[in-house]
């Protein structure tokens, strides 16, 4: 798990190139003012979604972990928190593995880290690292953002 600035990431070193790529063709695409919807980098192997949506408490907010992609969450507008957990804590799925979405639920948290992100804020989540997205510690609020897919793949090229 990676937390930043939107502005730093695309151009930190450290970061693996396909990152900083993926981060510099969202910025690239003047993403405050894109519509939402789904935009392409690399076809499936990167791309980006852009959406308007609304918090929900912590507690109302499924855990959910990906296999294939690494997730890229940046706060366009509105406040977010993100519950981070390793997965090795007996928390039990809940429900089958959905690979074509590349998606899997579960309940249960055990020991959670939360993120806050404000405009601007981005954290990386790579495969296997459950988290709880589109949360918040108080009153549900509108929430604009985008996330980012990378076919986890890509790391070894």
């Amino acid at each position: 798990m990676i937390i930043d600035k939107l502005s730093n990431a695309a151009h930190n070193p450290v970061y693996p190139q396909v990152i900083r790529h993926a981060l510099q063709a969202i910025i690239a695409n003047e993403p405050l003012q894109l519509a939402n919807g789904k935009y392409p980098i690399e076809g499936e192997l990167i791309y980006f979604s852009v959406f308007d949506g609304k918090t929900k408490r912590l507690e109302e907010q499924r855990p959910e972990l990906h296999a294939r992609y690494i997730d890229v969450h940046i706060v366009l507008e509105g406040e977010e928190i993100i519950g981070a957990a390793p997965v090795e804590q007996q928390q039990q799925p809940d429900g089958e593995f959905d690979e074509q979405s590349d998606i899997g639920f579960f309940t249960g948290m055990g020991s959670e880290s939360l993120i806050k992100l404000l405009p601007g804020d981005l954290t990386i989540l790579f495969p296997g690292e459950l988290h709880r997205p589109m949360a918040t510690l108080n009153t549900p609020a509108a929430l604009r953002k985008i996330v980012a897919k990378i076919d986890v793949s890509l790391l070894s090229r």
